[in-house]
């Protein structure tokens, strides 16, 4: 009898806590639940803060392809400078301004001699084009119908171009490549009420002359350098001899700004 009360009172105390159980596990928010795998519910996730974000990454995608595309347009669509003729040894040191005249950047001072000699080709090569344009021809603008003649019967057109009122007009333009230390000679121009008048006879060239070439410096000094020239004749004038050289002494008159001018000078052809 005593065993079946004690049977029965834990058979009691096995379903009391098994209640109890139940009502604690439904009722407690801190229990663990089971992962459901197969739920579609969405998760939320803490993303990589690391990780560029779909946005920034667009971002930058987009803007590299502006800059690549800006890039582009702008080598496409972009002019090429004017070319500025420079000294033949690539240095850029001198260049020839827009009447011929050559201007250094600095200081000559200690100067290669070989940059000195493609600066003072330059100037000759200057020197020949603007002697040739003032005495054997005209840089300005003529009245063909509008003529003087001088004492032996030669004809001067006038010259309509503005501003060339004088013959020291005509030399100021000369000497924007010849230096004024030495004689200028402007034969070919009359100054007469006012106005100047051009022979511009027009003659032609040496057909024999072939090329000059400065080859040495002779002397050197803080305002002139003083080269020497070789010109080269074909040698065809002279019965089928060989081709010739003669030897001749051209310089370079050195400014306080540092543009050369070009002084002692022979026209070669």
């Amino acid at each position: 009898m005593k065993k079946a009360i004690a049977f029965l009172f834990a058979l009691s105390m096995m379903t009391i806590a098994a209640g109890c159980g139940k009502t604690k596990s439904d009722s407690d928010s801190n229990a663990l639940k089971p992962v459901d795998f197969d739920s579609t519910e969405s998760t939320s996730w803490q993303p990589d803060p690391l990780a560029p974000t779909e946005t920034e990454s667009s971002t930058e995608a987009s803007s590299e392809t502006e800059t690549e595309a800006s890039s582009e347009a702008e080598t496409t669509n972009s002019k090429p400078d004017k070319p500025v003729e420079i000294d033949p040894l690539g240095g850029g040191e001198f260049t020839r301004d827009e009447y011929g005249a050559v201007v250094f950047k600095g200081d000559i001072a200690g100067k290669d001699d070989r940059l000195l000699m493609a600066a003072g080709q330059a100037l000759f090569n200057s020197a020949c084009e603007t002697n040739w344009n003032y005495h054997f021809g005209c840089p300005y603008t003529l009245d063909q119908n509008t003529c003087i003649t001088n004492e032996y019967g030669w004809s001067y057109k006038l010259i309509t171009t503005p501003g060339i009122t004088s013959l020291a007009d005509v030399k100021a333009d000369y000497c924007r490549v010849f230096s004024d230390r030495y004689p200028v000679e402007l034969d070919e121009y009359i100054e007469k009420d006012g106005a100047v008048y051009a022979l511009a006879p027009a003659r032609g060239g040496n057909i024999f002359y072939s090329a000059s070439k400065i080859t040495a410096i002779q002397s050197r000094s803080e305002d002139e350098i003083v080269f020497t020239v070789e010109n080269y004749y074909d040698g065809t004038d002279l019965d089928g001899s060989a081709p010739y050289t003669e030897t001749d002494t051209f310089s370079a008159v050195i400014s306080s700004d540092g543009t050369w001018r070009a002084g002692k000078f022979k026209l070669p052809y």
